[in-house]
């Protein structure tokens, strides 16, 4: 039975080999070999006291940092072997652990110290005191004794650790299984069976005060549960816990899913609560009487544990229980009046949004238009309200829509005020990840969704869009993440364009993202743009001045009159073109006229495509 108080984190190690398990090894077979001759000699005599010399300090140094190691019987249809778990993630065989002559020896003798207490498994917190770890070496090692009226075995050594208050050791016998009517998974049955025991002796040791047995209980619930570390094995074992409760006075109703349900993290409360309404989906309806009536039990044990499952999620904010409670409600298994404020609220959302994306493009329309009346303020509040269930289903297109409408200079000052709630919505780390894994995955017509969205994140979402940048070998994934960038302004691109020679190499890249600070008509862009005139492509030199006078008009005149000088006709022509779209009268540009005319330039100027 378990002793240590308040909760614990095991550390387990990946599995290994056989090399990796020799403290674990040495242990065990020290454990056999100081039964076998403590079972032989009396407890006092020399020879049990050698035996039982270190193997405490060996037990310590297995057990390590882990919360307990336990010892179990696993039978199979022909065979039995012992199992141990709490070393590692995944239960471990002696064979696993010894090597194989070894383990064939002394196995068979470590099953007869379990079958001559009816004993299944044992499990030895770290906290165990010497002197009780030495005594129940000692109590397994003595044959039972025959004298002892009707009491069994089981019974006896049970008294035993009563008497001796030995509580940082739990045993679980063969009388003591529950659910065999069930047809349960072993590792199950032996799970609820160890926490019926332990809470069922808990009111015989009478050295502790109520608080301390309020710990003791909440720690055997914990314990007990930590090897159900699979969603099947969690929901077998949360469905059946009313075998656990069944008349155990320390034990409030439903206590043991609620512990539980609390120490689960999300995704293992969902992947549970999903199989469990598989469960539900999958029932015959055709059953017979007596059927139907056991089908109703373990329906209602299902629902119990869906509710509380229901109440963590609610609590936690699960980005993802809207859905899947809309499911337990539609399907009857939850009732309006039975789901918390909380998820009332949700599922309200969602309708919402529904009816939204069903009619967008109207209410789309609609909202462009909006005033500071009642009105306008109250669609703007319904549309900060479904947003961000908007981009938790994917939505991208009419978030985008709404993003577009809210935004520009001459939007309203209720607009204004929203486009910059749903920029807080659109930059929380969950939301920016989620669009930061999307870009990649989505179409072209889809990316260009997810760039206005990302722009809008603006500054959190500028990281993940560089790394995104730089690492992404698909070029049209990369232009989006640049076209979000450029979208947040100069103080996000500014950086990230100084940095752009030491990133990018591709003369198309470069060229498309030349031609995109051009399209934006920014002055403020000039200066990274204008280290583009002396690049040692020709395509990215006349990109350059493409952009260069989009973005200045005449006041990039300089620019145009260095590239007059460049190597290449195809440059030089573009240059002169732009001086001629000026008008400029700069000596160096009629210069160049002049000597285009005299034969003395090969390149002829003609009209350069803007």
């Amino acid at each position: 039975m378990s002793a240590s108080v308040g909760p614990q984190t095991p550390t387990l190690s990946p599995p290994q080999g056989k090399e990796s398990y020799s403290k674990l090894a040495e242990f065990t077979l020290s454990l056999i070999q100081a039964m076998l001759r403590t079972g032989y000699y009396a407890a006092d005599h020399p020879e049990a006291q050698k035996a039982l010399g270190h193997l405490y300090n060996q037990f310590k140094s297995a057990i390590g940092d882990r919360y307990e190691l336990s010892f179990l019987i696993a039978q199979a249809r022909d065979s039995r072997d012992i199992v141990i778990e709490g070393y590692e993630a995944v239960p471990l065989t002696l064979h696993k652990v010894m090597l194989k002559g070894m383990a064939d020896l002394f196995a068979p003798k470590f099953l007869a110290f379990f079958d001559r207490w009816d004993l299944l498994s044992f499990s030895i917190k770290p906290n165990c005191p010497a002197e009780d770890f030495n005594a129940f070496v000692e109590l397994m090692s003595q044959p039972p004794a025959s004298d002892v009226g009707t009491m069994n075995a089981s019974d006896r050594l049970t008294e035993a650790f009563v008497e001796r208050q030995i509580v940082s050791i739990s045993t679980v016998f063969k009388r003591d299984i529950i659910g065999h009517e069930r047809r349960l998974p072993w590792r199950v049955e032996m799970a609820l069976s160890r926490m019926r025991r332990d809470l069922t002796l808990l009111p015989l040791y009478k050295h502790a005060t109520p608080e301390e047995l309020s710990k003791i209980k909440l720690q055997i619930i914990d314990d007990v549960m930590r090897p159900m570390r699979t969603p099947v094995l969690l929901r077998d074992f949360l469905v059946n816990c009313d075998l656990v409760a069944a008349n155990i006075s320390v034990l409030e109703e439903s206590q043991v899913e609620r512990e539980i349900v609390q120490n689960l993290n999300e995704d293992m409360l969902v992947q549970t609560a999903r199989l469990i309404v598989a469960d539900l989906e999958t029932v015959d309806p055709n059953q017979g009487k007596a059927a139907a009536d056991a089908i109703a039990e373990v329906k209602e044990r299902q629902v119990a544990v869906l509710r509380e499952i229901v109440n963590k999620l609610c609590r936690i904010g699960s980005a993802i229980e809207h859905g899947f409670l809309e499911m337990l409600f539609k399907q009857g298994l939850l009732s309006f009046d039975d789901l918390s404020p909380e998820v009332k609220e949700a599922m309200s959302t969602r309708r919402m949004t529904e009816k939204f994306v069903a009619r967008r493009v109207p209410y789309v329309e609609g909202l462009s238009r909006i005033g500071t009346d009642k009105v306008g303020r109250d669609l703007a509040a319904l549309v900060h309200r479904i947003f961000p269930e908007l981009l938790r289903l994917g939505e991208y297109e009419t978030a985008a829509l709404i993003v577009g409408a809210v935004s520009g200079e001459r939007a309203s000052p209720v607009l204004k005020q929203l486009a910059g709630l749903l920029s807080q919505v659109a930059g929380a780390s969950d939301i920016v990840s989620q669009l930061l894994r999307e870009l990649p995955l989505q179409d072209k017509s889809g990316r260009g969704h997810l760039v206005h969205l990302l722009a809008l994140a603006g500054e959190p979402a500028s990281e993940g869009l560089r790394h995104l940048f730089v690492m992404n070998q698909d070029k049209t994934v990369r232009m989006a993440a640049f076209e979000a960038l450029l979208r947040m302004g100069p103080k996000v691109i500014g950086p990230f364009l100084a940095r752009i020679s030491q990133i990018e190499e591709r003369w198309d890249v470069l060229h498309q993202i030349l031609a995109s600070l051009g399209e934006t008509g920014d002055a403020s862009l000039a200066k990274p743009t204008s280290h583009y005139i002396h690049h040692s492509n020709v395509h990215v030199r006349q990109a350059a001045l493409n952009a260069l006078f989009k973005q200045l008009g005449a006041d990039g005149e300089s620019f145009f009159l260095t590239a007059l000088g460049d190597e290449e006709a195809e440059v030089r022509q573009t240059a002169a073109a732009y001086l001629g779209e000026i008008r400029s009268t700069h000596p160096q540009a009629l210069e160049f006229y002049s000597r285009v005319l005299l034969g003395d330039d090969e390149a002829g100027v003609t009209e350069a495509d803007p």
